[in-house]
């Protein structure tokens, strides 16, 4: 047999290896880590699409809460699991923050893992303390530059999502707004409710109560487009052009899977996400559903880690 012959043989046997092997996942258990404790909104987003996950692929998977570091534990857990697709990561968007405010990480956050899908998205929305005389994005960047540094903010914590949203606000207005940082998104929002800060950058899902009793006035929201949840308020990007700061969820598998694999588990999300069940989940948390491509998510996330490196420099956070 001529060599070129012996040459295409081969590599047709090779594919349809590639396609069986392909075809055969999964053919055991799926195991998704959500770097946090039991109950905190990354664990509910695994446990809205991890059941619908098993039944489209035809196996069990299981939730495994893996918590400690900001999540950064059960992240190198996966960072360092077979890259076989049976081990994968629920992340939140601190995902792409703590290159920014940590001063050294046991993984490097792209390199380490393969995006498979960004499930959901969940905009911030700007509230201010009722007695604060603002009722815009406008009228609070106003205030703000007449009143510079009398103005406080809270944050559910140091280094997360609602203290570097405010500081992105800092950076793009220029406007003097002094932290102050408390335990939980909870504890902030009440704090901005009791006076002891005048605005924040909190999840809807949380504010609601105390924007419909009056307790907080809503401003606005920080995605590109108005919130399902409150359509009637603007977005900041309205005012400020460019601006977006958003919590997001997505999967994310050890880098080195195969892209077979990948596009299986991308697929099957994708489905599951826009299914009208897992929309009205996610509605009931403020959250919008995405999917698409994991080349989509993987743009995603290398605009967004650069993003918050900046903004976490500017604004002088560093957890060692």
């Amino acid at each position: 047999m001529k060599a070129p012959m012996r040459l295409c043989l081969l590599l047709i046997m090779l594919g349809f290896c590639g396609n069986a092997g392909a075809a055969a996942f999964p053919d055991h258990a799926i195991r998704i880590v959500v770097p946090f404790p039991p109950g905190g909104p990354v664990d509910v987003v695994a446990r809205i699409v991890g059941p619908k996950l098993g039944e489209r692929l035809g196996q069990s998977v299981t939730i495994d809460n893996i918590s400690g570091d900001d999540g950064i534990t059960g992240s190198d857990l996966v960072a360092k699991a077979a890259p076989d697709g049976y081990t994968l990561l629920l992340a939140p968007s601190t995902h792409t923050i703590h290159p920014g405010t940590y001063g050294k990480l046991p993984f490097d956050t792209e390199k380490a893992f393969a995006p498979i899908s960004l499930l959901v998205v969940s905009q911030l929305i700007l509230v201010a303390n009722s007695s604060l005389p603002v009722d815009s994005v406008e009228e609070l960047i106003a205030y703000a530059k007449s009143h510079p540094g009398q103005l406080r903010y809270a944050s559910g914590g140091l280094g997360g999502p609602t203290q570097l949203a405010l500081e992105l606000f800092k950076i793009t207005t220029g406007a003097d707004i002094t932290l102050v940082p408390f335990d939980g998104g909870a504890a902030a929002l009440n704090a901005v409710a009791g006076d002891k800060a005048q605005v924040m950058l909190a999840g809807i899902i949380t504010a609601l109560p105390m924007l419909r009793d009056g307790r907080l006035r809503g401003l606005a929201v920080s995605g590109t487009h108005h919130a399902p949840t409150m359509p009637e308020l603007p977005t900041i990007a309205e005012t400020l052009p460019g601006f977006s700061a958003v919590s997001w969820y997505g999967v994310l598998a050890p880098s080195g899977t195969p892209a077979a694999v990948i596009a299986r588990l991308s697929a099957a999300f994708d489905r599951i996400v826009h299914e009208p069940n897992t929309e009205k989940e996610f509605a009931a948390i403020g959250g919008e559903p995405i999917g698409g491509s994991p080349a989509t998510f993987a743009a995603f996330i290398h605009a967004e880690i650069p993003k918050w490196i900046r903004v976490a420099k500017q604004a002088g956070i560093r957890i060692e």
